[in-house]
């Protein structure tokens, strides 16, 4: 049992998920609230009422899920038939795993950073889930779908988690995101599924440099020369300090002359 350890990060987690649950507290009113703790295997013995009702919305908040998920229910919609002491439920057994790994963190491993302060630098669940049941990255939700059902299924979803998802924090859709996962594609020898995620950066991100010289070097790699050149010449448009985009727009010239 880490209580003790646990007692600075849950009440850090207490003060951001209060305000978060005054805004939401109306889908809680329901809950059968207890006012005596049982069956606490990392919370600490002296946790109130009020800290475990902010504690759980806010793992609701972080994960995007409800009780159910970890609790068991025989009706979903009814609280009186839950059984929030019961351990059958595994993902409440991987929560308190969870549970006992952020306070590692916090309470262990950040503390051996210099000029760390507890109250500046913490982790809590929404750190890596960010709304997610599963912390993933979008390179990690894309992969799987360029290995099992190509690449134009691949950016398929990933059009869907864009509307579904942007400007909500869960995933990185940046420049950078697709730049990475098509530079690892390249990387697999995987040319022509790189250079379809380069371009769905370009498309993404028109006015950023580094998509267009991205697939610049994807085109120079499958010997596409001019089209590397349009778009060497795009990236330095936009980045007029592209060092590397003037030396390969150099070198393309003297190739495209010869040809």
């Amino acid at each position: 049992m880490i209580h003790g350890k646990f007692t600075n990060s849950l009440r850090l987690w207490t003060i951001i998920a209060t305000a978060l649950f005054s805004v939401f507290s109306s889908a809680y009113t329901q809950v059968p609230w207890p006012e005596k703790m049982q069956n606490l295997k990392v919370l600490p013995e002296s946790t109130t009422t009020d800290e475990l009702r902010t504690t759980m919305f806010g793992f609701s908040n972080a994960l995007g899920v409800n009780c159910v998920y970890c609790h068991v229910a025989e009706n979903r919609r009814d609280f009186a038939t839950y059984d929030f002491v019961s351990d059958s439920n595994k993902n409440k057994i991987s929560a308190r795993t969870m549970m006992r790994m952020v306070a590692e963190i916090n309470e262990k491993q950040l503390t051996k950073l210099a000029g760390h302060s507890t109250s500046a630098l913490s982790v809590d669940c929404v750190t890596c889930h960010r709304g997610k049941q599963k912390p993933t990255t979008l390179e990690a939700e894309m992969m799987p779908t360029i290995d099992a059902d190509g690449v134009t299924a691949a950016i398929e979803k990933y059009r869907a988690l864009r509307a579904q998802d942007y400007g909500r924090g869960r995933y990185d859709f940046g420049v950078n995101s697709l730049n990475q996962l098509g530079y690892r594609l390249l990387t697999n020898g995987q040319l022509n599924d790189a250079i379809a995620i380069f371009k769905l950066n370009v498309e993404m991100n028109p006015d950023a440099a580094n998509p267009y010289d991205s697939l610049a070097e994807a085109y120079m790699k499958s010997e596409r020369k001019w089209l590397a050149f349009i778009n060497y010449s795009k990236s330095l448009e936009l980045n007029p300090r592209n060092s590397n985009a003037e030396k390969m727009l150099n070198e393309l010239k003297g190739a495209l002359n010869n040809d």
